[in-house]
């Protein structure tokens, strides 16, 4: 499970790394950061989708006793929701405490970013693929 739980972190990290630099630029916190702070914020981020993509999948795992969610529609769904709401929850939160703020461009639904709200949902289901798919086959 640890080398499986590692593929997963690291394909994941990897993705909302270059997720994070994609949608960036609707970040206004992103858009003045000087770049050592810019740095900074992203890979904190990729970091923090990383390990929270690792920690559901794990979630989803013990729940359903399968390690491949693409093997039961449920545990793909059950992920995808709790991917959902977990972002919505960090990303209400965030914003009330000021960490980040969204620049003009940035799309909302529900009062949070649609990229961001989308993101561990899209990433976190493409990373379990991949490892999957390609790595842990």
């Amino acid at each position: 499970m640890i080398p499986l739980m590692a593929g997963i972190f690291i394909v994941a990290f990897f993705l909302n790394l270059l997720y994070e630099l994609l949608h960036s630029i609707l970040y206004e916190t992103c858009l003045k950061a000087p770049l050592k702070k810019y740095i900074y914020l992203i890979l904190k981020g990729a970091l923090f989708d990383g390990v929270a993509i690792a920690v559901i999948y794990f979630g989803t795992y013990v729940a359903f006793k399968s390690p491949n969610p693409f093997d039961n529609i449920y545990q793909i769904i059950v992920f995808g929701l709790i991917s959902f709401i977990f972002a919505y929850m960090w990303e209400v939160y965030s914003l009330k405490k000021k960490k980040w703020a969204y620049a003009s461009g940035m799309p909302m639904i529900l009062g949070v970013g649609v990229t961001p709200l989308l993101q561990l949902a899209l990433t976190g289901l493409l990373s379990i693929y991949i490892v999957f798919q390609f790595i842990y086959n």
